[in-house]
């Protein structure tokens, strides 16, 4: 579908606007889609994760999910805006302010949606609110809010085959080509291009980071990913473009997929510390104010984290996959860490590549509560 974003009147529920992630004929950023076929109807830029909101500007930062078809970039050609992008837009008039596209043209399912976080920090030794992203594609990315200046990219998955960098200046891919419809990237993507299965494309379609939420510590001014690691293989079919299915290919994993957490220096954009994990993490991260980090494997562990060294305080295996982000709250003066279980297809796919977890129970849908 051509997907949209829509504020309403929350006392009559009437539309006050209505933005699209892919422009119709004659809006600014049409002419990225090239194609003579209308892909524009059915371009994707899906929006699966809540936005944030800076109320000091009134604006609201959403990112966008790839276009449709995913694999079979030939069919749209052009750089597909505004699809993979953040997108800054005006909470009063639904304009978009500014916007960075991270994967033009992008035939690897490399969504950015993921969280975008507004942080007060110093960059270079000017106080300045940032837009703290990290990429689906490996990269971490930040911007300056209000003008979307693209200030620095780091990338923050151990391997990345897909580009050879990103441009220090401009936050494209390196080996973007603005003359190119189609772009072909670094290999192995040149390979999807031209049609063919193509293996070793890193990180995995799932990322790198995705609807996982990262984690900011206002306590220690550094940013906690959650990063899957892993390499897919990746197949375009042209015959698959039907309404409702319009993928376009497949993919599947080279490997298993295993993950890390990764502390980031949100002013820097510097990589401090990684820590290994033997599973894949599409939990997402919690920080607090008392020092630690949460979060939880596709296994079914939940673990605690000391925010300085990330060393393990304490773990649990609820003994069922997990999916879902951990939460806190208090009661009565007593903070508590809740965390819902059970997987999707897709994280059910990736229990599978990992032997030992046959037996995972992946399905039971749970709420399990700790005490700190």
């Amino acid at each position: 579908m051509r997907d949209w974003l829509a504020a309403l009147d929350p006392a009559t529920g009437e539309l006050k606007w209505r933005t699209y992630a892919v422009p119709r004929p004659g809006e600014p950023g049409s002419e990225t889609w090239k194609d003579n076929h209308g892909a524009w109807q059915t371009g994707g830029g899906a929006f699966y994760v809540t936005g944030s909101y800076d109320p000091a500007s009134n604006l609201t930062y959403w990112g966008a999910g790839n276009p449709s078809p995913k694999y079979d970039s030939s069919y749209r050609p052009g750089d597909n805006l505004y699809t993979d992008s953040a997108l800054a837009i005006d909470a009063a008039t639904g304009k978009i302010v500014w916007y960075h596209q991270y994967t033009p043209n992008d035939t690897m399912d490399y969504d950015e949606t993921g969280t975008h976080i507004v942080i007060d920090g110093a960059v270079n030794g000017t106080t300045r609110k940032i837009l703290a992203h990290a990429g689906r594609n490996g990269f971490y990315y930040t911007f300056d809010h209000g003008s979307g200046q693209f200030l620095k990219a780091t990338q923050y998955v151990p391997t990345v085959t897909w580009t050879k960098g990103i441009d220090p200046e401009t936050g494209k891919p390196a080996d973007y080509d603005p003359a190119k419809d189609l772009q072909t990237y670094a290999q192995p993507v040149g390979k999807i291009v031209a049609g063919e299965r193509s293996s070793g494309v890193c990180p995995a379609v799932p990322g790198g980071s995705n609807f996982w939420p990262a984690a900011y510590s206002d306590k220690t001014k550094l940013l906690y990913i959650p990063e899957v690691e892993g390499c897919s293989w990746i197949g375009r079919d042209q015959t698959r473009h039907i309404p409702g299915k319009f993928e376009g290919g497949n993919f599947g994993y080279d490997g298993r997929l295993t993950s890390g957490l990764v502390v980031v220096d949100p002013a820097t954009a510097e990589v401090k510390q990684r820590k290994a994990m033997p599973y894949a993490d599409t939990s997402g991260a919690l920080a607090t104010a008392g020092g630690i980090v949460v979060t939880a494997l596709i296994d079914g562990t939940v673990m605690a984290l000391d925010d300085q060294t990330l060393d393990e305080l304490w773990s649990f295996n609820v003994g069922t996959g997990i999916n879902a982000p951990p939460m806190t709250y208090a009661v009565n003066g007593k903070q508590y860490i809740a965390i819902a279980t059970g997987l999707t297809a897709n994280q059910k796919g990736r229990v599978a590549t990992t032997p030992e977890l046959k037996g995972l129970g992946t399905g039971a849908t749970m709420i399990f509560v700790f005490g700190l």
